[in-house]
């Protein structure tokens, strides 16, 4: 079962988060401190089936409010056909179908309105029956309209709480059963005696139609993974354990999962087995450790005595108790044995980790990226963090933005460049300036040319990949004053430079300061339209709004780069992610005007050089 997304009301400082749709790999919660990335970790944690919702979850605001974590799963098609078997369900299992499970304070389970409606439970099904039921009911209450002394208390059939529409058509059929002779009419009272059968035929077929549904949910919730949360201020590997405490220690079932660490041979009399076996593991553990640990040279070492199983850090030969490496060093080592045995062990799991590399410096951080890719392989994972070191550049499609606001608390958006908050949006901003950073190092020196902002950058790779051409590198300058320095390094370094800018005031600005105080020709200074307007303006308004904004109901007058300036979007943001969908092999249909406008720019860049 994969989840496709997620949805939490009421529970501590949220509201109503909003839909977050998932990736079936990685998805990263990020914001500032304070902005509930916790909560909601906590949240799916919460709708582990094992868990209660806890009692700290209810609203300090609304302690009337009830806290409801709703999550919609991809249900395969094999793992569908097995639970069907399972409870002896006519239905067959034809493809993967998609249910939304909700759990309501503290540990309620019930499909969604939308699940109601699958094929699965016969939904269209239910809803003639429903139908046929209200139909019947009508008539029922018109006969009984004419004729008062039937008795019997009429109500309407909602079908929210069944057992309760039950008790009512029973208790109706009980009084006026006897009184039926009231009816005068014959073919009347015929007709009133046969729809109350039929009615109560048709509650029967539903009950029995809802009840199957209710066996689907116990036993599809067998199948649900395990929401564990790793957090990293508890979970401190420790020095040593006591050999009495081994079968219950949870950091030796996790060492069993991942480097085949057996307790029966530690604890055997074999002292030959036991010293192969202590060799074994040590070095199947560390094989896969350095791999994911590339600060210094250094191994994670098992061993034991009589008493006591111990854990060493050896470096440069020599052993360290894990408590007297850094605070780092020992959050990571905890980090790599419960992510490890999380992704490794035979059963469905959902890794939640809180800030990840909390105590960890860059190079570290990206040690980090290179374990959580590797066991994604396996589970999903998901991770919040306000470090530009664990967002990378080139996938934001799976970052969530966690914002705080004032009517609704905390709420995730889906869409990277759909949130104006500066302070939310610095490290993934700073990220991508790393990126733009390191790149200048890989540079194919020949033809280059130098742009005002990443954005740029980013419109103008896209381009590149949209017409199949790779012949000049775009480098960002460091903004319009900066440019003649960036461009000064890669004459210097032997490039071919010319300039490109926002066809505006800049502009103008740059050429005059390039000439007159570089000496740089006006036939190496170009714009990136022949009329006025910024790198956004290359698009039509309908391409804009389709690719770049993901909008094409949104409307303004004005023109693209006027409108992302009012409505206050990140244009880096939004450059980036067309770069992305481009990369990505999305089929892209750019109309001739856009064309037009891409072709003409990258034919002038490249007849400069």
């Amino acid at each position: 079962m994969k989840l496709k997304k997620f949805k939490i009301k009421n529970y501590k400082s949220i509201v109503d988060s909003g839909d977050c749709y998932l990736t079936d790999t990685i998805t990263i919660l990020a914001g500032k401190n304070e902005s509930g990335k916790t909560s909601i970790l906590e949240a799916l944690q919460d709708f582990d089936t094992d868990e209660k919702i806890r009692e700290s979850a209810k609203p300090i605001k609304s302690p009337e409010a009830v806290p409801e974590i709703s999550i919609t799963f991809v249900v395969e098609k094999e793992t569908l056909k097995e639970i069907l078997e399972e409870i002896k369900s006519p239905v067959k299992a034809t493809a993967d179908v998609e249910f939304e499970i909700i759990k309501t304070f503290p540990d309620k389970y019930t499909f969604g309105e939308t699940t109601l409606q699958s094929e699965i439970f016969g939904g269209k099904e239910i809803e003639k029956i429903q139908k046929s039921i209200k139909d019947k009911w009508e008539k029922i209450k018109l006969i009984r309209g004419k004729y008062e002394a039937l008795a019997g208390n009429l109500f309407d059939f909602e079908f929210s709480n069944f057992e309760n529409d039950k008790t009512l058509f029973t208790n109706f059929t009980s009084a006026t059963t006897p009184n039926v002779t009231q009816i005068t009419d014959e073919k009347e009272r015929e007709r009133f005696s046969k729809l109350l059968d039929e009615i109560q035929t048709d509650i029967n077929n539903l009950a029995n139609l809802l009840a199957a549904e209710t066996k689907f949910l116990e036993t599809l919730k067998q199948w649900i993974p395990n929401f564990i949360l790793f957090n990293s201020f508890e979970d401190i590997f420790p020095n040593k354990i006591p050999f009495a405490e081994l079968e219950k220690n949870e950091w030796i079932k996790d060492l069993s999962v991942i480097s085949d660490l057996k307790i029966a041979t530690i604890k055997g009399t074999d002292d030959r087995g036991k010293e192969k076996h202590k060799d074994d593991v040590n070095i199947k553990l560390n094989k896969d450790y350095e791999k994911f640990w590339t600060q210094d040279v250094s191994n994670l070492s098992v061993n034991w005595d009589s008493e006591h199983l111990y854990f060493w850090v050896k470096e440069d030969r020599y052993p360290y108790e894990p408590s007297l490496r850094s605070k780092g060093r020992q959050w990571h080592l905890a980090f790599y044995i419960k992510v490890s045995a999380r992704a490794s062990e035979n059963t469905p799991n959902i890794i939640l980790i809180d800030e990840p590399g909390l105590f960890l410096h860059a190079k570290a951080q990206e040690d980090i990226l290179g374990k959580l890719e590797d066991s994604a392989k396996e589970v999903q994972l998901i991770f919040s963090t306000h470090s530009p070191y664990l967002l990378e550049a080139d996938k934001l499609n799976r970052i969530r933005l966690i914002h705080r606001t004032n009517t609704e608390g905390t709420r995730i958006e889906n869409k990277v460049h759909a949130l104006a908050d500066k302070e939310t949006l610095t490290p993934i901003l700073t990220a991508i300036g790393l990126e733009l950073n390191a790149g200048i190092s890989a540079l194919d020196k020949k033809n280059n040319v130098i742009v005002e902002g990443p954005s740029d950058v980013f419109y103008l790779n896209a381009f590149k990949k949209t017409l199949n051409k790779n012949s000049v590198n775009f480098i960002f300058g460091g903004g319009c004053g900066n440019m003649p320095f960036v461009g000064t390094i890669l004459h210097g370094w032997g490039g071919k430079v010319i300039y490109l800018y926002d066809n505006d005031q800049g502009k103008k600005d740059g050429e005059k300061n390039l000439k007159d105080n570089w000496l740089v020709s006006k036939d190496l200074i170009l714009s990136v339209l022949g009329t006025a307007g910024s790198i956004e303006d290359i698009f039509s308004p309908s391409d804009f709004k389709q690719f770049v904004l993901n909008d094409v109901d949104k409307t303004y007058t004005g023109t693209n780069a006027e409108y992302v300036k009012k409505a206050k979007l990140d244009k880096v943001l939004l450059a980036k992610k067309f770069l992305e969908t481009c990369q990505n092999g999305t089929s892209i249909s750019l109309d001739k005007t856009t064309m037009d406008n891409i072709n003409k720019l990258i034919e002038n860049i490249e007849g400069k050089f």
